[in-house]
């Protein structure tokens, strides 16, 4: 197997000593932080898709998985070859260029085995502050986008779910197989976790859930945002009942989100969205690896590694229910939520098509998203805002704890973040 440098090797017999052998039953924070130490070194300068070193954090990643006994999941092969396209965080081109989506199968066993869950998370971010037009030396602190929380975070729990799975492989009994997988792309349109679902390494139809991880390195008091939750019947108890631990959990029932669960959902697959919230390194350089809380990440994991236990070995089918993008075509005023609270004022001096904020308030949902004065919001939720008033009939549309996606224009950029909507009753 090509792994892109010596440093990368050392690191993977470092963290993973003895293979399997290592294993504990319990989630490791240190483990945790030494895969997202690993993620965000300035050696993969950010993981920008189409990059080298994107490459070389794939190539890390396929390391890890045999590490931990996965089995390959593309016939012998780690590697899942994604065309790019558009542009990257930087306006630079990726048409022409590929980049890799990561997976690895864990077996089911009895009469389950031929089904599937999918538990994802995406490792790409944005890569340097300036993209480098070749080979370059890995950049200085403050030169790269370390992207710890979004999404080596994800990335580790997935990783600390893998090595739990393996060291209490059970072959007895009727349980799902787990296809374990590392997207490309996320950050410039969902595009490997969209390919990925139409190239599937397994029969569309043999699987029976997502998982996805996306910035759950910190939790504010414990709590931690599930949406998806009415994408088929059983979820509802299945999140309840895997909340052993006391976390606080925030639910939603749709999974339309802006992360790759996305691209299952649209396929009828029912899907868990796992959000630890909103955090103020967003999208910056300063979202390097010290920021996280690793007691809070084994907490994550301890959680999800339940979750996943039940619904492995859930004997009943789980159909997919279509919970619909929310919306206000309804007229009359139906389903308006007059308590939602985004926290942002807007600014009515220049005509423009979007949303321009002139301000968020500290500590509102757009101020915990990354939301700043200037911004020009053109979507939310997946509803186009043109200006206040489609602003405010597509913030009506969602109720308190919504998980959304919002887009704005910060100058030259198109940025998308994820806003957990508030009740104005919590304003302070």
């Amino acid at each position: 197997m090509k792994i892109f440098s010596a440093m990368a090797v050392l690191l993977v017999i470092w963290m993973v000593p003895g293979g399997r052998a290592a294993a504990a039953p319990d989630p490791n924070p240190e483990i945790l932080k030494a895969r997202a130490v690993v993620l965000t070194d300035p050696a993969l300068a950010g993981r920008a898709s189409g990059t080298p070193e994107a490459e070389a954090a794939a190539d890390t990643l396929a390391a890890w998985m045999e590490s931990l006994g996965l089995e390959p999941a593309f016939d012998g092969s780690w590697f899942q070859e994604v065309p790019l396209s558009g542009q990257g965080w930087a306006g630079e081109e990726l048409g022409g260029k590929t980049g890799r989506n990561v997976a690895g199968i864990l077996r089911g066993s009895g009469r389950l085995a031929d089904r599937f869950v999918v538990v994802g998370a995406h490792y790409d971010h944005l890569g340097r502050v300036t993209p480098a037009d070749g080979p370059a030396p890995p950049p200085a602190r403050g030169d790269y986008y370390p992207g710890a929380n979004d999404n080596a975070s994800g990335v580790s729990v997935v990783f600390e779910l893998i090595r739990l799975a393996e060291a209490n492989r059970d072959d007895s009994g009727d349980r799902r197989g787990v296809l374990f997988v590392n997207f490309v792309g996320e950050e410039v349109g969902l595009q490997g976790s969209g390919y990925m679902v139409s190239h599937l390494p397994v029969a569309i139809d043999s699987v029976d859930a997502m998982i996805n991880f996306d910035t759950v390195g910190q939790l504010t008091e414990n709590r931690l945002h599930v949406s998806g939750v009415g994408t088929t019947a059983s979820f509802p108890v299945m999140v309840d009942a895997a909340n052993t631990g006391g976390l606080d959990l925030s639910l939603a029932q749709g999974g339309w989100s802006g992360s790759d669960h996305m691209s299952f959902n649209t396929r009828e697959i029912p899907v868990l969205f796992i959000f630890g919230g909103a955090y103020p390194e967003y999208n910056r350089p300063a979202d390097d690896w010290s920021t996280l809380d690793f007691e809070a990440m084994a907490m994550v994991t301890a959680y999800s590694g339940r979750l996943l236990h039940i619904i492995r070995n859930e004997p009943g089918n789980l159909p997919w229910i279509m919970v619909a993008q929310k919306n206000l075509r309804q007229g009359d005023g139906e389903g308006q939520n007059r308590d939602t609270w985004f926290g942002s004022l807007p600014d009515f001096t220049e005509e423009i098509v979007g949303y321009k904020l002139a301000g968020v308030f500290d500590g509102s949902p757009a101020a915990q998203a990354g939301l700043q004065k200037g911004d020009v919001l053109v979507m939310l939720g997946g509803e186009a805002v043109e200006d206040l008033a489609t602003f405010t009939m597509a913030l009506r549309s969602h109720a308190p704890g919504d998980l959304v996606e919002v887009r704005v224009e910060r100058g030259e950029r198109t940025l998308n973040f994820t806003v957990v909507l508030g009740n104005r009753a919590d304003r302070k």
